[in-house]
């Protein structure tokens, strides 16, 4: 894929920001923190998450006391990032409606779990 698709990296960064939220890597990261999974261009991921700023699925949430740009998925951004993970995962999903594994003792059929089964995650990196 081009590092020129802009819709593409929207995507990606909306699914790599969910995936991390569920990982437990940070509900706000650095574009650095972010960058470690994508490998964008820099002009590239700050163009990018400008957009997603724009578009309302991501938002600034930089400490006071910092001069680091670290961004959040907004109620919006955490809804595209899910469907967008489905996709990609779609095929390695246990339940039409959760992200969970088919293990019933896996803390991810608990009701309050958020994110995805690391199950799952694993399962689809052993496969590609």
């Amino acid at each position: 894929m081009s590092q020129d698709n802009p819709i593409f990296w929207q995507d990606e960064i909306l699914q790599m920001m969910f995936w991390m939220r569920g990982e437990g890597l940070g509900d706000v990261v650095t574009l650095d923190e972010l960058n470690r999974f994508l490998n964008l261009e820099t002009y590239l991921l700050t163009e990018t998450v400008q957009r997603l700023v724009a578009l309302n699925s991501l938002e600034y949430a930089t400490h006071p006391e910092e001069n680091i740009p670290r961004v959040k998925l907004t109620e919006q951004g955490i809804e595209e990032g899910k469907k967008r993970f489905k996709e990609e995962f779609e095929g390695h999903l246990g339940h039409d409606s959760h992200m969970v594994c088919d293990d019933p003792n896996c803390d991810c059929h608990d009701p309050d779990f958020e994110g995805v089964c690391h199950h799952l995650i694993e399962d689809h990196d052993h496969k590609h």
